[in-house]
């Protein structure tokens, strides 16, 4: 298994601002388009407001979306308003179409996706859920990218799957919060939680605020 690479910080969004730049400028050295995936929620969204600011390559950068929740674009639970607002006009977020039958969206957005990422930005949940997969439910398989869960509350959702998070070149974590501890450890400790399940095929890192 594949080690963490960890930095722990007070505030670890600048730090983790300066890998994506790294990161992007590097596999644009190799590629026409950097393609990265972004995390949901409300702890990453000073990160993206901070990356907005960047003079970055945005024509040559494509954004998506590691999960949503299936509600109306105007709704205030939706993960692509947040980031959308939080990352700003210039970039690029591909998203998934919730007007549309869940089984619909899920098939419509695998067709956006590309068959590799290089950065998956995630999240961690207090129970060790990332993305929308969730230790407590299962998935409804739509393609070998995307699949459909519910969360605890019973709100459906639309994740990228596992296989394929795993397939990212770099996958990087993101988490802050006392109440994110115990799934932390549970990742360190390679708990059968989804978290500790993703790993970049080159490199996985980890930021946060709890070490």
């Amino acid at each position: 298994m594949r080690q963490y690479s960890i930095y722990s910080k007070t505030e670890p969004e600048r730090a983790l601002k300066c890998l994506l730049k790294k990161l992007i400028g590097l596999f644009l050295k190799r590629e026409r388009t950097c393609h990265i995936a972004l995390a949901g929620g409300k702890t990453p969204l000073n990160l993206y407001r901070e990356l907005s600011k960047e003079s970055l390559p945005w024509h040559k950068i494509k954004f998506y979306l590691t999960d949503e929740r299936y509600v109306p674009f105007t709704s205030t639970l939706s993960n692509y308003r947040m980031i959308r607002e939080s990352l700003g006009d210039r970039a690029r977020v591909n998203f998934l179409k919730t007007e549309m039958l869940p089984q619909e969206c899920a098939m419509d957005y695998s067709f956006q996706l590309p068959d590799r990422l290089h950065i998956s930005l995630l999240g961690v949940g207090s129970d060790g859920h990332t993305a929308s997969l969730f230790p407590s439910s299962g998935c409804e398989d739509i393609s070998p990218k995307v699949c459909i869960s519910k969360d605890p509350e019973g709100i459906i959702r639309l994740s990228l799957k596992e296989d394929y998070l795993n397939s990212s070149c770099v996958v990087v974590f993101f988490l802050k919060g006392e109440e994110k501890r115990r799934a932390f450890e549970g990742m360190l400790r390679g708990d059968n939680i989804p978290a500790s399940r993703i790993r970049g095929r080159l490199r996985t890192y980890v930021f946060t605020d709890l070490l």
